[in-house]
């Protein structure tokens, strides 16, 4: 049955990638079990999969079944993403699984064109901004990670972290990808909050003793300090003091401009990689030995 038409052995793909569906199995791990129950039913279930000795109808089938997806569809994916605002443009900032040693440039983690890379690198603020926010949203990732020297967060603290994480991600998907990149501020908000929180509950502070705080971000952003003293709380301070009340911001019809809410994004962000850094006691700056000094955001 080598010689079955592309469209009978489409409809056979598409049969039993409905079996992986219904199995609960994402669209990155279906193409081996796709592959698996397609040669079944014409009668092939020896063969090879991949590399010398493929035969031509395992390529079709991958070939056909790929077509079925976008390659965003069946990505691997990342660990975590942010979001950079050069001038009023917004780009992703995505932190890639890593195995083993890697080589990593910064420059390299964002969608920027390589024309507006050059432009960016012009720009020795905005070049120098760039790298603060990347740093920070890699120190956060290498958190919630676990990569090279970053300390791994006791359990509790590691679930806040990870919500934390649903929130920026999601500021930054509104950012990059939304008509009205508004909705990037609630859940800003909540990620610098949940970040606070998420080092306070690495100090062994229960729930209880986390909402005390509610959604006053001055007031977590003091208790972290009095349990971390490497944190920069001044400039936390003066980060927060620019960003909206989440509860006002969400009942109010007057929103941030498209440049504020990027600041307000960038900001969380930060909050969130200089809580992180207080738990793991290390920096994506010193494996990179990048210069201590921060441009952004200003004190």
């Amino acid at each position: 049955m080598t010689d079955i038409s592309d469209q009978d052995l489409l409809n056979l793909i598409i049969a039993a990638d409905d079996e992986t569906f219904q199995k609960g199995t994402p669209p990155k791990g279906r193409w081996m079990p796709v592959v698996s129950t397609v040669m079944k039913k014409l009668g092939q279930p020896d063969y090879v999969l991949a590399g010398v000795g493929t035969p031509p109808i395992v390529e079709r089938i991958g070939k056909l079944h790929s077509s079925l997806y976008r390659t965003s569809d069946t990505a691997i994916g990342g660990i975590h993403a942010g979001i950079f605002m050069f001038r009023d443009v917004f780009a992703r900032i995505s932190i890639p699984l890593m195995y083993g040693t890697a080589q990593m440039d910064l420059f390299k983690l964002t969608d920027l064109s390589s024309t507006q890379l050059q432009w960016l690198g012009s720009r020795p603020a905005d070049r120098d901004a760039y790298i603060d926010q990347a740093t920070d949203v890699f120190d956060f990732a290498g958190g919630i990670a676990n990569l090279a020297q970053f300390e791994t967060p006791p359990e509790e603290a590691r679930q806040v972290f990870h919500n934390a994480g649903f929130q920026l991600q999601a500021a930054a998907a509104t950012l990059s990808l939304a008509f009205d990149f508004r909705g990037a501020v609630q859940s800003a908000l909540m990620g610098a909050e949940l970040a606070l929180k998420g080092a306070l509950a690495a100090k062994g502070l229960d729930a209880e003793q986390r909402r005390k705080h509610s959604h006053k971000l001055d007031s977590a952003a003091k208790a972290v300090a009095q349990l971390y003293p490497g944190f920069d709380l001044e400039r936390a301070l003066t980060v927060i003091a620019k960003l909206p009340p989440l509860v006002e911001n969400r009942y109010s019809a007057e929103q941030p401009s498209r440049v504020e809410t990027g600041h307000i994004v960038m900001g969380a962000q930060y909050i969130a990689g200089e809580a992180m850094r207080q738990v793991t006691g290390y920096s994506i700056r010193q494996a990179f030995r990048l210069y201590p000094k921060r441009n952004y955001p200003p004190v």
